[in-house]
């Protein structure tokens, strides 16, 4: 955000976007606007397990759409699917919305960051509107985060020679994988690469290499390799390690592992999750001394112990997920209790004139006490220059 002054006396023209009926109490209900007329006020129906639901800060409106319909579209800045929220950036979709805690309120937490329900218990969302209002240091350029696809690969996969701006393989690591079929499994390692990151030259060549447990096998008894280069350009390949071939990213749905850069981002992908329709998983990362050992990706060397449970999916990551908005009361009842937090939501990193909003989710249960209904409520963010 190159202005860091443009949240100061922006005024709202606003409009009450829900009824208040209900009665105040810490999970939600009436009272989230106290009557003020520059906070914007939205129950959001995110009921469903399947489908998210997409709000635009800027009109107040909610929409629902495919996932695949929603990456295309700028026209909306935040999605909830159940208590999951993420931003219009990204991994998530096509725009620049960008996220930053503005106040974690740890009031709420004692010193090891486990929440205080004593004191959630009776927050209110009335009590906790000053937050909502205070003003805020200026996020710094690297504060603002937009939403991420994150997995066990993580960064371990790769060096980096800072001197040379050299990428290369690491490959004193490894990982166990789980086809997108999900009844296949490998084992595998960047064995060599060359990204000369300065140079414009893209990825001139890379290797992975499979060691294969196919269905219905508890041993690895085939081997695979993905090689290839990414132009300049920058791009995405798709292996099939069953088929030990390349596959179409796109329209194939037997891809099982994804190499692919933009910019100055660089990834790996299994074929799950939030990264793709399959059933695939990551386990790892192990180092390669360790991984040597084992003879199969399903049974512990050993002990004998079944990991198949070990596998995770790709999952998004953004501001909402390094601090969530809740806290999991299991003695209260097995609710979603509102922790009060104020997120910065930045609608458009590449306009400095563009809106930047303080963000707060008050409530899960909607006006009704009916779960999958996040109250959220919002208003122009006073940004002071950073500290």
């Amino acid at each position: 955000m190159s202005d860091i002054y443009r949240g100061l006396g922006l005024a709202a023209t606003v409009v009450l976007l829900a009824g208040c009926g209900g009665s105040e109490n810490s999970l939600g209900g009436s009272g989230e606007t106290g009557g003020n007329s520059e906070i914007q006020r939205q129950v959001v129906d995110a009921k469903s397990y399947s489908q998210a639901t997409y709000l635009n800060l800027n009109t107040g409106a909610t929409m629902q759409m495919t996932a695949d319909e929603a990456q295309g579209r700028t026209d909306w800045h935040l999605s909830f699917k159940r208590d999951t929220v993420q931003v219009n950036g990204g991994a998530t979709g096509t725009g620049s919305v960008a996220g930053a805690v503005a106040t974690s309120q740890d009031k709420f937490y004692d010193a090891a960051g486990e929440p205080n329900f004593n004191l959630l218990v009776n927050a209110t969302a009335s009590s906790e509107e000053e937050a909502l209002l205070a003003e805020y240091p200026a996020p710094g350029s690297r504060d603002w985060i937009s939403d991420a696809i994150t997995n066990n690969f993580g960064n371990d996969w790769y060096s980096y020679n800072p001197n040379g701006g050299i990428m290369n393989a690491n490959s004193d690591n490894g990982w166990l994988l789980r086809s997108a079929e999900g009844n296949s499994y490998a084992r595998m390692r960047m064995t060599e690469m060359d990204f000369p990151t300065r140079t414009g030259e893209g990825i001139k060549s890379f290797t992975v290499a499979f060691d294969v447990q196919v269905p219905d096998t508890t041993t690895f008894t085939q081997s695979a390799t993905f090689t290839g280069f990414i132009g300049p350009e920058g791009g995405e390949l798709c292996f099939d390690f069953d088929a030990d071939s390349t596959a179409n990213c796109e329209t194939s749905a037997h891809w099982d592992v994804k190499l692919g850069f933009a910019g100055r981002d660089i990834y790996l992908r299994s074929n799950s999750g939030t990264s793709g329709k399959g059933n695939g998983g990551v386990f790892g990362p192990f180092k390669w001394d360790d991984l040597a050992v084992y003879t199969s990706a399903t049974i512990a060397p050993g002990s004998g112990e079944d990991i198949t449970g070990r596998y995770a999916a790709d999952t998004t990551s953004g501001v909402f997920n390094a601090s969530s908005w809740y806290a999991y009361d299991q003695a209260g009842g097995h609710l979603l209790r509102p922790n009060f937090r104020v997120y910065l939501i930045d609608t458009d990193t590449n306009d400095a004139q563009a809106p930047v909003y303080a963000v707060q989710i008050v409530g899960y249960y909607g006006d009704d006490t009916v779960s999958g209904q996040p109250i959220v409520r919002w208003t122009n963010a006073s940004l002071t220059a950073a500290e």
